[in-house]
Order: structure tokens, then sequence, then C-alpha cells
């Protein structure tokens, strides 16, 4: 009988971390933020946990060629990265890490509005990316992990006997 309901008491703790789980889970999330500049684009990339993505590739795609890079660089040791763009248009940053870790920047470059030639362009202020996964999700997620392996050692024992 006691089985049973440690059984039972097992699964329902399982089903419970289940439904308390998002839909999407980041375990290795991204993301970035557009930092302002006069005629300039200035990008943070970070992971998931807030710590830069620091000297990971960045690759530059103006909006007149997808395929070729306008830029090849690095972010520096705190995970920012700034290019000069020399047209309007979307263009389209990529950052890998070299680990399995990427995000994808796109910023939206308009010409400015005030008088002037059209190739200096501006960038609204914004901030775009994924984020984070909240502090408390991710000590649940833990502590869901470390139980349901104590519970498959407790079963995986008691059957051996």
């Amino acid at each position: 009988m006691k089985e049973v309901i440690l059984f039972f008491g097992g699964l329902a703790l399982m089903l419970i971390t289940a439904l308390g789980m998002p839909a999407q889970v980041d375990a290795h999330g991204t993301g970035h933020r557009v930092l302002n500049g006069e005629h300039l684009v200035a990008l943070e990339f970070y992971y998931s946990d807030q710590t830069p993505m620091r000297y990971a590739e960045a690759l530059v795609f103006s909006p007149n060629d997808a395929e070729v890079e306008h830029q090849y660089a690095r972010t520096d040791q705190h995970g920012k990265f700034v290019f000069c763009p020399d047209a309007t248009g979307q263009w389209v940053v990529k950052v890998s890490d070299g680990m399995g870790h990427a995000e994808q920047a796109t910023v939206m470059v308009k010409p400015e509005k005030a008088s002037g030639p059209t190739t200096a362009p501006s960038v609204p202020a914004s901030f775009t990316g994924q984020g984070s996964m909240a502090t408390w999700i991710k000590a649940v997620a833990g502590l869901s992990l470390i139980l349901n392996a104590c519970f498959v050692f407790y079963f995986v024992k008691r059957r051996t006997k």
C-alpha cells in the first residue's frame, strides 16, 4: 500500500511540476538590446542569465545584400557591438559564440528627419529580444529535476530488493 501511495504521490508531483512549466523553455536563451548613438547602431548581446556574450563572432548583413556580410567583427568583453550603417532599411546582425549559442537581431534603420543626406541613418530607441526566464522558474525546474531523479533512484532500488 505504501508503494502505491508513493507512486501516485510522485506522479502527482510530476504532473503539478509539468503544469507549472511554461510552454517554451529557454535553457540556453539569448537576447539583445539596441543602444542608440549618432549615426551608429550599438547592440548588446547576452545569455539568458544576463551574462554578456563576450568576444562572440558578429556578422552584419545590409538590406542590399542578405547573403554576403557587410561587416565581420566580434563583441567586446561586455557583449556590445557597434556598426555604422550606410543605407536605410532592415539590417540583420547575427552573433554566435562558437559553442552553440546564437542570437539574431534585426534593426530597422530609418533616414533622419532633419535635413541632410539620406544615407545618414538613425535608429529609434528600442528594446528587443527574448530575454530570460524568471529566476523562480529556474529554481522550480532545478528542484523538480533533483526530486524526479531521487524518485527514479528510489523506485529502481525498491524493485531490485
